[in-house]
């Protein structure tokens, strides 16, 4: 019993590596509420993506399209980014953004914590984009 409770925790703590290995690829935060207040004092939406270490086409997304460099010259100019893992990062951000399917990503008005546009599945990098600039343009419009 003592072995497969060591196997898990070695298990789990080599996928939170994963996710902590692509936020700093990428330059996104792991933590909500600090992206939240990086985003009111840049005067910027929040991106929030959720992932799961587990899952195939969270990484899919993360390599093709997150990484891809148009994807991510436009996220570093208009974005605070933030990456959590649906399960193992519960209770770190709020409970309205927990997707019943992943990867999910919610574009948040910092102001009031709430989602501008939400997306979920995987998708290329040219419709990514499009759906980047649908936020961006609903969210200049609550301002």
């Amino acid at each position: 019993m003592k072995y497969l409770l060591l196997l898990l925790t070695l298990f789990s703590l080599a996928f939170s590596a994963e996710i902590d290995e692509f936020a700093s690829d990428v330059n996104y935060l792991r933590d909500y509420k600090e992206a939240v207040k990086f985003a009111k004092e840049e005067n910027k939406m929040v991106m929030l993506v959720l992932v799961g270490d587990y899952c195939p086409w969270c990484k899919k997304f993360e390599k093709k399209t997150l990484k891809s460099k148009d994807v991510k010259t436009f996220v570093d100019e208009n974005f605070v980014a933030v990456v959590v893992d649906k399960y193992k990062d519960k209770g770190s951000y709020p409970d309205e953004f927990y997707a019943p399917l992943i990867p999910a990503v919610y574009f948040i008005n910092p102001s009031t914590q709430k989602s501008v546009l939400d997306t979920v599945a995987y998708m290329k990098k040219k419709e990514y984009i499009e759906n980047m600039e649908d936020a961006l343009g609903l969210y200049e419009n609550e301002k």
